[in-house]
């Protein structure tokens, strides 16, 4: 790969010349001193890649799976000696020639990155576009407490030597832990009592906007999303609700209590169905579908009615399918497909999954 320094077209250069040796030189006979010079040129540092295009890294460059300090230095220096620009620079169209998932690497990497610069900025220090190593040490002492997670144990880590990968996978259980919290405390606000026609089994309401008199009064909470469940827990919250989350029987849903949920009103009508087919079965095999149904009750109309559902027992590759395993969406987009000669098939692998449970 070769390094391109501006004015001069390296496309026109014999094969193996250095076209950044001279400038290199210039910066180490001291030639160029500040922080801010250094940077400025840096940034043009490029590599011809063999597709043609010029990118910030040789085709050679891999995503770094450095500690959590060395990655701030690489992100507000970069690493000059190898001739590699700031990351915080970086572009997609620099590094997408790795694979599909640098997008997300390099996007979780400025997540952790913002996070310590947010956070030295409320302690007075202030990231730049050029920084010194100095200024760059003085920012990560002050804004990595940000990220310093307790071990389970309670103990503290010392994060500035862990990866960032692995510290990556804190932040983002931490960031949920917050979110849940918020949602909860959300919910709670617009939790409302329920009215007198409401039904025994139907009287958790959330009180939403009041400019939409028609949509103020639902049983979701604006914080609501959409359950992305296995069919077991799918059908348990769609028979028995959720106690914890304080969340009605989906059962008694209509489009209006999922309508500010991203796809929503789609995913319930999907649901409806699936979960209409189960029931029709379980019907058939003498189960009663009660309005309110324990969980231990739900389970057994869900045991005797999934075969209905007409999921192939095996996968592609002749394995057994836990089809109660599978995510409801996955369900609802094979449901139907199977044409099996024994149709008693499926009857005798519920029985067996419900004898191994006993």
């Amino acid at each position: 790969s070769t390094p391109m320094i501006p004015g001069k077209d390296v496309l026109q250069q014999a094969p193996g010349a250095k076209s950044g040796d001279d400038f290199t030189n210039q910066l180490t006979d001291g030639k160029v001193s500040n922080a801010s010079s250094r940077n400025n040129t840096t940034l043009e540092w490029q590599y011809l890649h063999p597709d043609g295009a010029r990118r910030r890294v040789p085709p050679t460059w891999t995503f770094p799976h450095l500690t959590l300090k060395e990655m701030y230095i690489l992100w507000h220096c970069g690493d000059y000696e190898n001739r590699i620009s700031p990351m915080k620079f970086f572009r997609l169209s620099d590094v997408n020639f790795i694979g599909k998932r640098v997008k997300q690497d390099l996007n979780e990497l400025k997540r952790l990155m913002t996070a310590i610069d947010e956070q030295a900025i409320k302690k007075g220090k202030y990231p730049a576009p050029s920084m010194t190593r100095e200024e760059v040490f003085e920012c990560f002492a002050a804004g990595v407490d940000s990220l310093n997670f307790p071990t389970p144990s309670g103990k503290q880590r010392d994060i500035s030597r862990l990866k960032w990968s692995t510290l990556l996978k804190c932040y983002k259980k931490a960031e949920a832990s917050k979110r849940e919290e918020w949602e909860e405390v959300i919910a709670r606000k617009e939790r409302i009592d329920p009215i007198s026609s409401d039904m025994p089994h139907d009287s958790r309401w959330y009180k939403h906007s009041p400019k939409d008199k028609l949509f103020d009064r639902k049983r979701t909470p604006t914080t609501y999303k959409f359950p992305m469940l296995n069919l077991e827990r799918m059908y348990l919250l769609w028979h028995c609700g959720d106690d914890d989350q304080q969340i009605s029987a989906m059962k008694y849903f209509n489009k209006k209590d999922v309508a500010h949920v991203a796809r929503g009103i789609a995913s319930l009508s999907e649901v409806r169905k699936l979960m209409g087919n189960i029931d029709l079965e379980a019907r058939k095999r003498g189960m009663e579908i009660k309005d309110g149904m324990t969980p231990s009750e739900a389970i057994a109309c869900l045991r005797a009615g999934y075969p209905g559902l007409g999921i192939p027992p095996k996968t592609p590759d002749g394995r057994p399918r836990d089809i109660l395993r599978m995510k409801w969406s996955s369900a609802a987009n094979i449901k139907g497909t199977w044409k099996g000669s024994d149709v008693n098939e499926a009857e005798e692998i519920s029985e067996a999954e419900k004898n191994e449970e006993d």
